[in-house]
C-alpha cells in the first residue's frame, strides 16, 4: 500500500500594507491577493489535488486566503484547524503540527506566514530529490500566494524530508 503524502505549504495571497492603529493580524488582502487565491484554487482542482486536512493560521489573511481556495468541505470534513499557534509561528512548531496530522489524510495543506511557511519547505526539501526547477523557483524568495508542493514516503509522523516537486509562483498562467 503506497504510504505516500504531500504537503501543500502556502504563504497568504497578497495584503494591505500596515495602518498605524491597526493589528497585524487584522490586516486583509487586496484586490490582486483576492484573485491570486481563487486562482489557486482552481489550479489545485485543475490538477486534480484534493486536500484533506488544512493548518491555517487564525490571521484575517491567511483565513481570506484558505475560503478563497474553495476546498471541498466534504473530503476536509472536520480536519480544518485554524490556529493562533500558527500566526508568526516558526519551521518547528508548523513541521511537529503537520506531523500530528490524522494518517488517513494523504494530502495536507499549510496556510501560514513569512518567515515561518517558506523556512518550512527549505527546511524539508531534500536537494536530492527535489525538483531542480522547484528547489530553483524558491532560491531566496517565497512570495505572498507562493504554493509548494511537497511528497513524503511514511506516516506524517516521521516526516524529515521529502521530495520538492512543484512550486506555483502568484500569477503565473496554468497550460
Amino acid at each position: 500500500m503506497n504510504q505516500g503524502r504531500t504537503l501543500l505549504v502556502l504563504r497568504h495571497a497578497k495584503t494591505e500594507d500596515a495602518r498605524p492603529g491597526s493589528k497585524d493580524s487584522e490586516r486583509k488582502l487586496t484586490p490582486d491577493g483576492e484573485r491570486h487565491a481563487r486562482e489557486l484554487g482552481d489550479y489545485l482542482r485543475a490538477q486534480g489535488i484534493s486536500v484533506e486536512a488544512v493548518l491555517c493560521s487564525s490571521a484575517a489573511r491567511a483565513r481570506q486566503t484558505l475560503e478563497l481556495l474553495q476546498l471541498d468541505d466534504q473530503l476536509l470534513q472536520d480536519r480544518v484547524e485554524i490556529a493562533d499557534r500558527f500566526y508568526n509561528a516558526g519551521a518547528d512548531t508548523l513541521i511537529n503540527a503537520v506531523r500530528e496530522l490524522p494518517d488517513d489524510s494523504r494530502v495536507a495543506l499549510l496556510v501560514g506566514h513569512a518567515p515561518g511557511a517558506p523556512s518550512v519547505v527549505y527546511e524539508l526539501a531534500d536537494p536530492t530529490t527535489s525538483s531542480p526547477e522547484a528547489m530553483g523557483a524558491i532560491e531566496g524568495r517565497f512570495p505572498a500566494a507562493a504554493l509548494a508542493q511537497l511528497e513524503f514516503d511514511g506516516d506524517w509522523s516521521g516526516i524529515e524530508a521529502g521530495a520538492l516537486v512543484s512550486v506555483r509562483m502568484p500569477g503565473a498562467t496554468d497550460s
